[in-house]
């Protein structure tokens, strides 16, 4: 299967008119924080893999700038392309959305989420990146969606910001159809507030199954606190 992994970094805050977004400062190793999220994935899965940011932030921060400088140091240029888009989005789901439809991408994406790091392994078919909260030293609880599994597991419920399980979404999202997504976005796009774990509940309410995946080593920058926790590590 044609797998594409897209890291969505297209949010546009208020903050961000007096400063640049935090992940895309550099980890101590020199790499940006943005490319250190999906340094844990095996890249000989990914047929493209695509960073997707707000114009008008690569306009004020030159921020494809640095990203593909980055990209050619580690040797990642042939198969990274930087995305930038024209309009703000409303969601993440929505930013995948555009991606997938202005790259014209063809069999699965793996999203994942720029503000933490993991490692794992994982099969291609739909999936969610989870991890134990009682594992964590430090967290944010509040900012998280939480994963429910059955005796085979099969993922049963995902849920933001409520604690059902001891498992929660570690910041990266399997699904095999790309296609399928978009219409799955399309159905619910007209909701105010739409979260990635929302498409993912429509579609197992139709019985479309979802496994999880663990992934070791997880660091979290999620917000202003753990960010600097990591600073000073």
């Amino acid at each position: 299967m044609s797998l594409s992994l897209i890291v969505p970094i297209a949010a546009d805050r208020p903050e961000y008119e007096h400063s640049m977004p935090y992940v895309f400062n550099f980890a101590e190793d020199g790499v940006l924080l943005c490319i250190k999220s999906i340094q844990g994935l095996d890249f000989a899965k990914f047929e493209h893999i695509y960073f997707v940011i707000l114009d008008k932030l690569d306009q004020k921060y030159h921020l494809s700038e640095l990203l593909n400088m980055q990209l050619r140091n580690l040797g990642l240029s042939e198969e990274a392309k930087v995305l930038s888009l024209k309009v703000p989005t409303n969601s993440q789901a929505e930013t995948i959305y555009e991606c997938v439809k202005q790259e014209q991408i063809e069999g699965g994406i793996f999203v994942k989420d720029a503000d933490g790091y993991f490692n794992c392994d994982f099969t291609e078919t739909n999936g969610i990146a989870i991890y134990p909260l009682d594992r964590l030293d430090m967290v944010n609880p509040h900012n998280k969606s939480y994963v429910d599994l059955d005796d085979q597991f099969y993922i049963t419920n995902i849920i933001e910001k409520k604690i059902i399980s001891r498992y929660f979404n570690a910041g990266g999202y399997l699904f095999e159809n790309a296609s399928q997504f978009c219409s799955y976005y399309e159905r619910l796009a007209h909701f105010e507030k739409l979260y990635m774990s929302h498409i993912v509940y429509a579609m197992l309410l139709d019985n479309i199954s979802f496994r999880p995946f663990n992934v070791d080593d997880f660091i979290d920058w999620g917000n202003k606190r753990l960010y600097n926790n990591l600073k000073n590590i």
